[in-house]
Parts: C-alpha cells; sequence; structure tokens
C-alpha cells in the first residue's frame, strides 16, 4: 500500500482576491534646464524645485516654475522629469526626450509610470503634442497640453488636430507668484491633488471624478483674458464644447473643462476615461494568479470581479454591473476564457438647467386673501 505515513497538510485557496485600484498619480515632466541631458525621479515637488535651484535654476525659468507649479497645489506624489538641454535644439530634444518618459516604467532607476504627462510651453506644438498623445496612449496616462494661443480661433485651429482620449488640452498661461506660469503644470498638480482627496482629504475614488471647477491655487489671473458667463453663450464654452479647458475667473479662478478631443462622445470625458483605464489595470493585477490554473478557478475569478463592482456600487462610483462568461468569445478545449464586465461609471453634471417661469395661477388666490381682510 503507498501511503504518507503519518499526519499530512496541504494549504489551498478558495476565495476571491481583492481588486486594488492604485489611486496614485505619479506626475512626468520635460523640461529645459541649462546643459543637463538626463532624466531622474523626484519623491515629491519640493525635491524637484530644490534640485532645480541646485543647478541654478531660477524663479524665472521653466523647470522652476514647473516644480512651483505643482507645488502650489499642495499636493505629494513622485514625480518623472527628464531634463533636456536648453538650446537651439529644444524642440528635438523635447522629441527625443518623450520615449524615455514612454521607458521610465522600465527603467531600473525609474520603474514609475506617470499617470500625468506635461511639457511645458513646448507642448503648444502639432508635433510635440502628437508625440505626447502617442506615449500617454502607450502608458493609459493622460497628457496635458498647452494651447498658447493668441485668440480663440487660433486655439480651435490647434486643437482641430486631434482626435484623442488621452489629451487634455488647456488654453493659455496663468499668473502665479507674480509671474506667467504654463497652465499644464498647474493642470497637472490639480489632478494629483484631487486623485489624492484633495480638500476633502483622503479620496479613494479621487481618480473616478471630474476635475473641472476646483480652485487652481496660486493663480491670481490669465495671460490673456477668457470671456466666461454663466447661462451665455461665450469663449470659455465654445473652447470647452471643442475640447479645450482653460482656467477662468469664478469665485476665485478655477479649472472649467476636463473633456478630450475623441470622436467618440462616450469618450470624450477623461474622468471617464482615466476610471476604465484604472479598474481594468486592477483587474488584470487581481487577476494574475489564474494564468495558467485550472479553469475551474474561473469561479474565483468572476467571484473576484463581483466583489469589486459591488462596492463601486456602494460607494456611488459605479451606476450598477453585470458580469458573465461570454460563450462566443470561450474556447474551453483551447483554454480560452473572456468574461464581459458591463458597467457605468457614476458620470458628473455638466450641464444643468432651470426655467424660471412666471405663471397667474396664484392671482385669484391673493385676490381672495386681500377680500378677507
Amino acid at each position: 500500500m503507498d501511503l504518507n505515513y503519518g499526519i499530512n497538510g496541504s494549504i489551498a485557496v478558495e476565495a476571491a482576491r481583492p481588486v486594488i485600484v492604485d489611486s496614485k498619480t505619479p506626475l512626468g515632466f520635460v523640461v529645459p534646464l541649462g546643459s543637463l541631458d538626463e532624466m531622474r525621479v523626484f519623491k515629491n515637488p519640493t525635491e524637484f524645485r530644490a534640485f532645480v535651484e541646485e543647478k541654478g535654476g531660477t524663479p524665472d525659468s521653466l523647470a522652476y516654475k514647473t516644480a512651483n507649479a505643482v507645488m502650489l497645489q499642495g499636493v505629494s506624489t513622485k514625480i518623472v522629469v527628464r531634463f533636456v538641454p536648453d538650446n537651439d535644439a529644444v524642440k528635438d530634444s523635447v522629441l527625443a526626450a518623450l520615449d524615455d518618459i514612454r521607458l521610465a516604467p522600465q527603467r531600473d532607476d525609474i520603474l514609475t509610470r506617470p499617470n500625468i504627462i506635461a511639457v511645458p510651453e513646448y507642448s503648444y506644438d502639432v508635433d510635440v503634442a502628437a508625440k505626447m498623445d502617442s506615449v500617454a496612449a502607450k502608458l493609459k496616462a493622460t497628457a496635458v497640453v498647452d494651447v498658447n494661443a493668441p485668440n480663440e480661433t487660433a486655439a480651435l485651429d490647434f486643437a482641430r488636430n486631434f482626435g484623442s482620449r488621452f489629451l487634455l488640452l488647456y488654453a493659455g498661461r496663468s499668473k502665479a507668484e507674480g509671474k506667467l506660469y504654463p497652465t499644464s503644470a498647474l493642470i497637472a498638480g490639480l489632478i494629483a491633488y484631487w486623485d489624492a482627496g484633495g480638500d476633502n482629504g483622503y479620496d479613494e475614488f479621487g481618480y473616478a471624478r471630474s476635475h473641472s471647477n476646483r480652485i487652481v491655487k496660486g493663480v491670481s489671473g490669465s495671460e490673456r483674458p477668457i470671456e466666461y458667463f454663466d447661462g451665455e453663450d461665450c469663449e470659455a464654452r465654445r473652447m470647452r464644447q471643442s475640447g479645450i479647458g482653460a482656467i477662468v475667473q469664478d469665485v476665485g479662478w478655477r479649472s472649467y473643462g476636463f473633456e478630450t478631443t475623441d470622436i467618440d462622445y462616450v469618450w470624450q470625458s477623461l474622468e471617464r476615461v482615466r476610471t476604465f483605464y484604472r479598474w481594468l489595470d486592477a483587474i488584470i493585477e487581481a487577476n494574475k494568479w489564474a494564468r495558467d490554473r485550472s479553469a475551474d478557478q474561473l469561479v474565483w475569478v468572476k467571484k473576484t470581479c463581483s466583489e469589486f463592482f459591488r462596492k463601486l456600487t456602494g460607494a456611488k462610483i459605479a451606476l450598477g454591473y453585470e458580469i458573465y462568461l461570454d460563450q462566443y468569445r470561450s474556447d474551453v478545449t483551447a483554454g480560452k476564457f473572456t468574461f464581459v464586465l458591463k458597467t457605468a461609471n457614476m458620470p458628473p453634471i455638466r450641464e444643468l438647467n432651470f426655467q424660471l417661469t412666471f405663471s397667474d395661477d396664484w392671482n385669484e388666490a391673493f385676490i381672495e386673501w386681500i377680500n378677507s381682510i
């Protein structure tokens, strides 16, 4: 008799795995600074600014303004910076440097995947912005582009070059600390700040919310006045309808716009784009254990996803969900299985209308009241 005499034990798992969405928002910048030609990762914007000062960057330098713009938003997040030489070939250097940003997650001295990418000032160039779009798509990130156009017409003409869910266009330079700052750096810091919860403290689901109508800290004006009126046709509204946001004066200086230029209306909502890609990454990560395991473990894959979406629905981040194994895209013999995860994110209020109507319905009651006195 073939027995393992004695007392034996084994360990097994029959449980759903936690799906953990990464709520951190690392930033990635390409900026010129002296003769520097290197990439570094900083723990926070304070460390970034201190390095710039150490290398001779003054408060008027673009690198200093970029670091300080993030600091002004009060966020503490990792920042990947590709410094390029400040010379006549800076555009070519910027284009090449964006390839390094693309490889940042794999470089053993960086190992960080930027979620927001910006090339302050130099992104107002179709070639640079198009390259940023390509890099952002690869990283499933958002590239914030400066639209430093002299007027509305030029801004709209620039925006027509793009139709991407990975770009966020923002108009004009902004005044901060008495100087003109690149708006892309301010908005990058703003997004990272509110992803972490912003003024409300820690928010596990900050990434799932629109960051339009947020105070942009430190901003006291804009280089070019942008017309903005509630309830009326105006420049800010027209630009937003074309996928260009702006920092406008409305009870403080606020972000106005969080839309992409994607041709599909579904993916024009940037918070939806960012939310779905984060959810997908988290779901894949949580279920990596199931690769090459016995197919009966799909039960736990499904339960893992179900518990995740139940949590999102309960937190009012998702409207609901449905999960099923697609029989038409699965091949049991080949070991190929496709789960369909249907859901919808909680949308923000983008348009709120009030109709104030005059009515004489109460005239008779008024007369009766007067006569009763």
